[in-house]
């Protein structure tokens, strides 16, 4: 179905798009335009680039001297070159571009840099020596007149017994893509050897000029109900869908850059903190973009401090924005499962100076009552084991996805649930582990709480598999949604395990059965509740529980071992005890 478009400018909130034949004729679009790294192609990559430095206020860096260069990169040489060398960068300013990347398994392990090829990277290396990712990054920087290009696999020393390069650069990645002048993104490419470029038609995508009834026009493809809805061009779906967007590290790669190029099987995607785009908007959807339903945008323009591009009833919560990072981080893979921690280290650097909080394995200080309560995803493998890594109580110590829906508030909306606490925080201790990357690599960090701690067994005769202790019936059905950490059921444990619940919060749900209702009058009623013990709301306050396990010889010392909700008949009493007689235990 096609509309038509009027050849005057298109006009958002964000800023007046220039008339498309503005453009440079090198961006159009023709019959031998049939790959994603054309002539044309890399001209309207230099045009998106050319618009977002000189008239994108919120994208601009800071001065006008360009930054200071990683240790290491690749200077790739003039238009025409065949030859690019691995150069320091210390001490050096200069615009560089860096390049996101699927690594690919063992048998498609990209060109590294390694101790003992470090020289002949220094002294050159040709193009056809590169894997086609690279030779399409490194033709892409020439073209558009970028100097220097950074490869991880290039610019970082691998296969070092000592890691002692990995562990000096790996603190400095947020820098590296904060300071890039572009990012490229190589998402159709499963590995190193597929490439950038892929071939395509690419007048299907661009806006076609016309003359209808002596009136130039012209025709676009009708926007999609993703663009109508959220202003986004049609591709938030496909990203999250690519090879590349299923790494970790690429999360990181992908917020911490001021702006991106993302090379998909049949178009081009441009993305920076002012517009979202592609070929079939050459210059900008006609409308705003609904910056709340794409989280890394979000979370760009909050690291970066870039609070005017948000409209001002956006209603953002700055940590609800972070749990629904960690969501999308621990869904994604990672070829070392140690990395948990330090491949979302860059964000958590910028993420903390904005908030002005401390970072503890993972978890932030202020909001540390909601951040004990994620729980595993039921698509996660099983699990026998925690990681030494982190804390029991931070998701770091787990292999697999994690998530906090059941706090955080529904669809779009990114404001928060409001809740009340029942534990109060003594004191984090968290012993520096590594002096040079304080936010990654490992945590030995413990929880000293105050709260009242509840006797519970696992029960196959439950439906949650787990029932309180203590003047408690079978049946009662006072625990709901018991999720366990890992695995506890192997074939010589014992039926029954003794367990203890720690009440964390009650949650004032504006969301009960799809209705919204007042969030704040349930909890004005949950705390009148607390004297008269009637709580004339109670079916909208759930309360939320950690499950902890006794560590042995270690007096008042736990681990956790899962969360669970108790019975909203239970809510009340419940709510009450935990303002009573409380102790204080630690919990590692």
């Amino acid at each position: 179905m096609w509309r038509l478009a009027a050849w005057y400018a298109w006009t958002t909130d964000l800023q007046t798009y220039e008339y498309l034949p503005a453009l440079p004729e090198t961006c159009l679009p023709s019959g031998s335009d049939t790959n994603t790294g054309s002539s044309s192609s890399l001209s309207r990559i230099k045009t998106w680039l050319d618009i977002c430095t000189s008239s994108h206020p919120a994208c601009s860096q800071a001065g006008s001297q360009p930054p200071p260069l990683p240790t290491r990169v690749i200077a790739v040489g003039q238009k025409g070159s065949s030859r690019c060398h691995l150069v320091s960068g210390k001490k050096k300013h200069g615009y560089y571009a860096t390049l996101s990347h699927c690594w690919g398994d063992s048998k498609n392990r990209p060109l590294t840099t390694t101790e003992q090829t470090l020289r002949s990277r220094q002294q050159g290396i040709e193009d056809e020596e590169l894997p086609k990712t690279f030779q399409h990054a490194v033709q892409v920087c020439r073209e558009i007149g970028i100097e220097y290009l950074w490869i991880d696999s290039l610019c970082i020393i691998q296969e070092q017994e000592s890691q002692e390069d990995w562990a000096k650069e790996a603190p400095r990645m947020g820098l590296v893509y904060g300071n890039s002048m572009l990012t490229l993104s190589a998402a159709a490419a499963a590995n190193s050897t597929q490439g950038c470029f892929e071939e395509r038609l690419g007048l299907v995508f661009w806006p076609c000029p016309v003359v209808l009834s002596g009136q130039a026009c012209y025709l676009s493809r009708y926007p999609t109900q993703e663009e109508e809805l959220h202003g986004n061009p049609g591709d938030l779906e496909r990203t999250l869908r690519n090879s590349l967007a299923r790494r970790a590290w690429v999360l990181q790669e992908q917020v911490l850059s001021c702006r991106s190029i993302i090379f998909f099987e049949d178009r081009l995607i441009w993305r920076c903190a002012t517009l979202s785009t592609n070929e079939k908007y050459p210059l900008g959807i006609p409308h705003a973009p609904n910056i709340s339903v794409d989280n890394q945008r979000l979370m760009h323009c909050i690291i970066n401090g870039i609070a005017s591009f948000m409209p001002k009833d956006l209603g953002v919560d700055i940590y609800t924005c972070w749990y629904r990072m960690l969501e999308d981080f621990t869904h994604r893979s990672l070829t070392y499962d140690e990395d948990r921690l330090p491949a979302i280290a860059g964000i958590a650097k910028r993420f903390g100076v904005i908030v002005n909080d401390s970072y503890h394995a993972g978890l932030w200080r202020r909001d540390m009552i909601l951040g004990l309560l994620w729980h595993p995803t039921s698509s996660s493998p099983t699990q026998t084991t925690k990681s030494a890594r982190a804390p029991s109580w931070s998701w770091a110590s787990l292999n697999c996805g994690v998530n906090y829906l059941h706090l955080l508030s529904a669809g779009s909306d990114a404001g928060r649930i409001p809740f009340s606490p029942l534990v109060d925080i003594l004191e984090v201790s968290d012993p520096t582990t590594c002096e040079n990357h304080p936010f990654g690599v490992t945590s030995k960090a413990s929880l000293k709480l105050l709260g009242v701690l509840l006797t519970v067994v696992e029960d196959d005769h439950e439906d949650s598999g787990l029932a309180l202790a203590e003047n408690a019936t079978r049946f009662a059905g006072n625990i709901e949604d018991y999720s366990q950490d890992i695995s506890r059921w192997h074939s010589d444990s014992p039926a029954q395990t003794a367990l203890v619940c720690l009440p964390v919060c009650v949650r004032h749900d504006p969301y009960h059965q799809g209705i919204r209702g007042d969030g704040e009058l349930y909890k004005a009623s949950w705390e009148k509740s607390l004297k008269t013990g009637v709580d004339e709301f109670k079916q909208f306050n759930r309360l939320f529980c950690l499950v902890l396990q006794a560590i042995e010889g270690k007096q008042g010392t736990y681990s956790r071992v899962g969360t669970c909700t108790i019975g909203k008949h239970k809510t009340i009493e419940i709510s009450r005890m935990a303002f009573g007689e409380r102790r204080s235990l630690t919990i590692v």
